[in-house]
């Protein structure tokens, strides 16, 4: 029978989907040092404890499933050298995360930031309809896909960037990562999707901001480390970029009084724009994502969908 280290709470029905496959489950609290080395498939990762597997010459250790679209907290060298796989909750909360994205854009488009604070009569119409905000999403994966289709729905023009410009289905045009300038140049808001990998370590930075005069809005979803803070503060105080959204940060959780809580001009979520009711909590629905992959793993150790590339990092 195979084991199963369910890091994450799974249900009673989650066991008896997994009975099926004869694995077992153990968890955190239940594992015992001799059961380390059995563990086949991890179900969520805890770094104190999946250290320990790893660091055992005997351990089984096959799959990891991730609870998170990134994996950049993870030990990808070591799991690339032992032959692991990881899958990630790629797509898990592309639904909340696209719709938290369209709310940062009408809350500035719509002039709603104006009024939150507005205690007295002062009509503000300097306002924008989703089709006078060309909008560039960095990175054509799922949630890259959804934004698209909420920004289409609302009669918006979106372009996407990925690796090699291939395209991508609700895009209304792509391009390179090398080669985006022609994008950005047409473009009035800017979403950071990208994972946190060595490459994409400070992409947005001065350099990126001082392409363009001025950028209505700039948008992080994807990960802190993609953006260089102090130059976006920089562009913020300098007009080049007029609002700021983020929802990821370096550090997380900031710490009191930084300077990002302090510019009026910035939305802070504070790395919530996944939040939902029916599937609560960020790795809420992530059995449904992981049992898709369950019977083809244990027939005969392949994978239907969710493969991260481990020497690109997602």
């Amino acid at each position: 029978m195979a084991l199963l280290l369910a890091v994450k709470a799974i249900t009673q029905e989650n066991r008896e989907f997994l009975a099926q496959y004869d694995i077992s489950v153990v968890t955190p609290d239940t594992i015992t040092d001799e059961q380390l080395p059995e563990v086949l498939i991890s179900y969520a990762w805890d770094t104190e404890i999946g250290h320990k597997i790893l660091a055992n010459p005997e351990s089984k250790l096959k799959w990891i499933q991730a609870q998170s679209a990134g994996v950049d907290y993870l030990p990808l060298k070591t799991l690339q050298d032992r032959q692991i796989t990881v899958t990630n909750a790629s797509g898990l909360k592309a639904v909340p995360i696209s719709q938290t994205v369209l709310g940062y854009i009408l809350h500035f488009a719509r002039g709603l930031n104006v009024y939150t604070t507005r205690k007295h009569w002062e009509p503000f119409t300097d306002q924008y309809l989703m089709s006078e905000l060309p909008v560039l999403v960095f990175g054509t994966g799922r949630i890259g896909q959804q934004i698209a289709h909420a920004v289409k729905s609302l009669g918006g023009v979106v372009f996407g960037v990925n690796t090699t410009g291939r395209p991508v289905e609700g895009f209304d045009a792509t391009y390179a990562i090398s080669d985006y300038q022609e994008a950005l140049a047409k473009s009035q808001v800017v979403v950071d999707g990208l994972p946190g990998t060595k490459e994409t370590e400070n992409f947005f930075d001065e350099h990126f901001f001082q392409q363009f005069n001025q950028l209505f809005l700039f948008i992080n979803i994807g990960r802190g480390t993609t953006l260089n803070q102090d130059d976006l503060l920089s562009a913020i105080d300098d007009s080049r970029v007029k609002y700021a959204a983020l929802d990821v940060t370096t550090p997380e959780p900031l710490p009191m009084n930084h300077p990002l809580f302090e510019r009026p001009q910035i939305l802070l979520t504070q790395h919530t724009s996944w939040g939902e009711q029916e599937s609560a909590g960020r790795v809420g629905g992530l059995f449904r994502l992981f049992e898709k992959n369950v019977p083809s793993f244990m027939a005969n150790g392949t994978f239907v969908q969710n493969v991260v590339d481990l020497d690109k990092g997602y």
